[in-house]
């Protein structure tokens, strides 16, 4: 499996005997009940797995809350991936359950040792976490509410396909006990106590082009230029390390179909999909100290498939040698961003993807 890096890191310790939480759980209980979950609302407690209609504020990250936000008010000619969310808390349910008691009183012991500094025992908090074992309905939620919002299900064996949504749903909560995160956790100075997280299941599209836009320049600040970068592949090919440039260019937003391009690419290796329609598992956090902490590049997500790297060739390429073509896609990615930044009012960071010549938006957030 390949992974990409996102969102957020969970320690509990005994106190007194019992499971508790320090940083971010509430209260673990090592029966079966949901001791110190929210309980104010029932449907967030006992459901494993949402579509975004059904989620309210409360129970989503920031990425999950934007693409429920603009999948009401965004016209249909901008579109989003099939996606639906596990919330905040599910990871504390699980773990309180009875087939994971076990692993709920290893996780808290490992964990006093992180508390005291010993950062040596994450790694083996990870492995812990990915031992957990999951509710008989979890499963039966999960595949339910993928197949209704349309998430393509893996192909295989009944029990094979489940075991490897499993397994990508448990490294993403794993992944909150990484080095990257302790160590970011530390050096903000973050408040631990406000920190949530949830996972959005995402359609994974198999991009023709994927692109990264800014609705002000982020170099010279000004707030009349929308600034994208754009490359042949997937997202993982524009923030990789593979050597070269993606495309970039700026467009007025008083003039937003003629967009000027001020480099062109020389990214040399992309990586791709197999098949057109995949899953991706998504971390997704939400900060009350946002200024300081926004969790990018900490935490892992998880895809269905691995890409596969091909060297790329733009010499033929319509995004170089066509210009009408060049125009047509450039300017509907800065339509996309400035529809975006109008409806929620400030400048706004884009990710996305083009397939087909289509703009799909996967996240976007405010830019500080």
């Amino acid at each position: 499996m390949n992974t990409i890096v996102i969102s957020e890191i969970l320690i509990c310790s005994l106190i007194d005997g019992n499971l508790c939480s320090l940083p971010f759980f509430p209260k673990l209980s090592t029966s079966s009940t949901s001791q110190g979950l929210p309980q104010n609302n029932n449907t967030f407690s006992n459901m494993y797995v949402m579509s975004l209609e059904e989620t309210s504020n409360e129970m989503v990250g920031e990425k999950s809350h934007s693409i429920r936000f603009l999948n009401k008010e965004a016209p249909e000619w901008i579109r989003f991936p099939a996606s639906i969310v596990i919330p905040f808390g599910v990871f504390e349910k699980v773990l309180s359950d009875d087939i994971n008691k076990e692993v709920a009183k290893k996780i808290a012991c490992l964990s006093e040792h992180v508390d005291r500094g010993d950062i040596s025992k994450l790694n083996e908090i990870q492995e812990t976490v990915v031992q957990m074992k999951a509710p008989r309905r979890m499963s039966v939620e999960v595949r339910r509410k993928m197949k209704s919002s349309r998430l393509p299900w893996p192909r295989g064996p009944g029990e094979d396909t489940w075991n490897r949504v499993w397994q990508a749903i448990k490294m993403v909560w794993a992944s909150k006990w990484n080095e990257r995160a302790y160590i970011s956790h530390r050096e903000t100075n973050t408040n631990y106590d406000k920190l949530q997280i949830g996972i959005l299941i995402q359609e994974y599209i198999r991009a023709d082009y994927a692109f990264v836009t800014y609705t002000y320049h982020p170099v010279s600040q000004d707030p009349s230029e929308i600034y994208t970068e754009i490359v042949k592949g997937s997202v993982e090919t524009l923030v990789g390390a593979s050597l070269g440039r993606p495309m970039s260019c700026i467009t007025k937003k008083f003039d937003l179909k003629s967009p000027i391009v001020i480099c062109y690419p020389s990214k040399s290796t992309g990586l791709y999909t197999k098949n057109k329609r995949s899953v991706i598992f998504r971390p997704d956090f939400k900060s009350e100290n946002v200024n300081i902490y926004i969790g990018n590049g900490i935490y892992d997500s998880i895809s269905l498939e691995n890409k596969e790297e091909a060297v790329l060739d733009y010499s033929r390429d319509p995004l170089v040698t066509d210009l009408r073509f060049q125009g047509l896609i450039l300017s509907k990615i800065s339509e996309t961003a400035k529809r975006i930044e109008d409806l929620y009012g400030c400048a706004q960071n884009i990710e996305g993807v083009v397939q087909d010549g289509q703009v799909y938006v996967l996240q976007c957030k405010q830019l500080k």
